[in-house]
C-alpha cells in the first residue's frame, strides 16, 4: 500500500498491510531541529515547505501537515498576540478580550475572510499550505491542524473568564462561540483551496479536565458538527487533550472518522467505544519515553499500542504535538514498530 491507500484503508474500517504512522503538526520539532524560528520559517519563499517535508520523509509519516504550527494564530487577525520568534516554541497566542461584552462589538463575522487574508501571518500559512501540497503531490494526504470553535472563543477571551462568562454572561458567551465557529469554518476552507485533505479539529479547551460530558454535548459537539458540515474535507479527526475518553462515543455519533487522543485516555476501553466505527489517533506520550526515554522505550510502548489495537482502526501517532527536544532516533522508533509488525 502506498500512504493514501494506507490512510483509505483504516479511515474504513477494511485491512492494511501495517498500522499507518502519523504526527500532531510537528512545526515545533522541525523548527527547534533547523534552528529557525516560526517567523523565519514562514518567511522562507516556499513558507519553510521543503524543509517540513524533508523531514516527514524521514520519519515517513502516512501523512503530512499541510500547515506547521498555526493551530491557533490565526486569532491574530482578530486581535490576539502571538509569539512566533523563539525556535522549538510552539506558537504563543494571547487572549485580548478584557471586557466580552464590549470587545463583540469590534467584532464582525461579515468581514473574517477578509480580516483573515489581510493578516501577514495567515497569509504565510496559506503559503506554506500550497507549497507543501506541491511537494507532497500525491503520495499523501495533507492534514491541517486548527483550533475549533470552543478553543477559538477560549483563547480570545481567557480560558478561565471564558468559563465564568459561560454562566455570568450566557448571551455574550454565545455569540463569541459563533465568531469562533464562523473563524474556523473560513480558516478550513481557505486551506481547502491550497490543498489541504484533512480537517484536524483540535479542541483542548474541552478537555475532560476542563468541562463535563454534558457540556461537551451541548456547547463544543454541535459546533465542531457545524464545521463539519459547512467544509468538503475528505476526513475529519477531531483532538482533545488530557482525560477526554468521554468523548469518543459523542464524537463517533457525530460521524467523525477519527478521535486523536492524549496518553491519559485508555486505549483499549477508546477502541471498545468507537465500535469500530471510528479511528483512534495516538496516544504515545509525547513527554515521557519520546522525550525522556531510549528509543528501545519508545519503540515498545509503540508496540504495545499496536497489540493493543489488535487490527482496530488505530493510527499511531503522539498524543499531542510532538516536543521539540524529543530525539530524532525515539521519534523513529514509532514508524518502525508499525513497520516490524506489520
Amino acid at each position: 500500500m502506498n500512504h493514501k491507500e494506507r490512510i483509505d484503508a483504516v479511515m474504513n474500517h477494511q485491512p492494511v498491510d501495517r498500522t499507518p504512522f502519523a504526527l500532531v503538526d510537528g512545526g515545533a520539532w522541525v523548527s527547534k531541529h533547523e534552528n529557525l524560528s516560526y517567523r523565519e520559517l514562514y518567511h522562507l519563499p516556499d513558507g519553510g515547505a521543503s524543509i517540513i517535508v524533508k523531514h516527514m520523509e524521514e520519519f515517513d509519516t502516512d501523512l503530512i501537515s499541510g500547515v506547521n504550527g498555526a493551530f491557533t494564530a490565526p486569532l491574530n487577525a482578530f486581535g490576539c498576540s502571538i509569539d512566533i520568534d523563539h525556535p522549538g516554541n510552539p506558537v504563543n497566542t494571547k487572549e485580548y478580550m478584557t471586557d466580552i461584552v464590549e470587545d463583540l462589538k469590534a467584532l464582525d463575522k461579515s468581514k473574517i475572510k477578509e480580516t483573515l487574508l489581510a493578516n501577514d501571518y495567515f497569509q504565510c500559512m496559506l503559503n506554506q499550505c500550497e507549497n507543501i501540497k506541491k511537494l507532497a503531490g500525491d503520495d499523501k494526504y495533507l492534514i491541517v491542524d486548527i483550533a475549533g470553535p470552543f478553543t477559538n472563543a477560549c483563547v480570545m477571551r481567557g480560558t478561565a473568564e471564558y468559563m465564568m462568562d459561560l454562566i455570568r454572561n450566557k448571551e455574550a458567551a454565545a455569540e463569541l462561540l459563533d465568531f469562533g465557529t464562523e473563524v474556523c469554518v473560513t480558516v478550513m476552507n481557505l486551506l481547502i483551496e491550497k490543498g489541504a485533505d484533512i480537517a484536524f479539529i483540535a479542541e483542548p479547551c474541552s478537555a475532560g479536565t476542563m468541562i463535563s460530558p454534558k457540556m461537551f454535548k451541548s456547547l463544543v459537539l454541535p459546533k465542531l458538527v457545524e464545521v463539519k458540515e459547512r467544509t468538503n474535507f475528505k476526513y475529519y479527526i477531531c483532538h482533545v487533550c488530557g482525560g477526554s475518553g468521554k468523548r469518543v462515543g459523542p464524537l463517533m455519533e457525530a460521524g467523525f472518522n477519527a478521535f486523536s487522543c492524549d496518553y491519559a485516555v485508555d486505549l483499549e476501553q477508546a477502541l471498545q467505544d468507537a465500535d469500530g466505527k471510528m479511528v483512534i489517533y495516538g496516544n504515545i506520550n509525547p513527554a515521557g519515553a519520546l522525550l525522556f526515554d531510549t528509543p528501545e522505550d519508545v519503540y515498545a510502548e509503540a508496540v504495545e499500542r499496536i497489540k493493543t489495537a489488535a487490527g482496530r482502526g488505530y493510527i499511531m501517532a503522539p498524543g499531542c504535538d510532538m516536543v521539540c527536544d524529543a530525539p530524532f532516533e525515539n521519534v523513529m522508533a514509532m514508524p518502525k514498530a508499525c513497520k516490524d509488525l506489520a
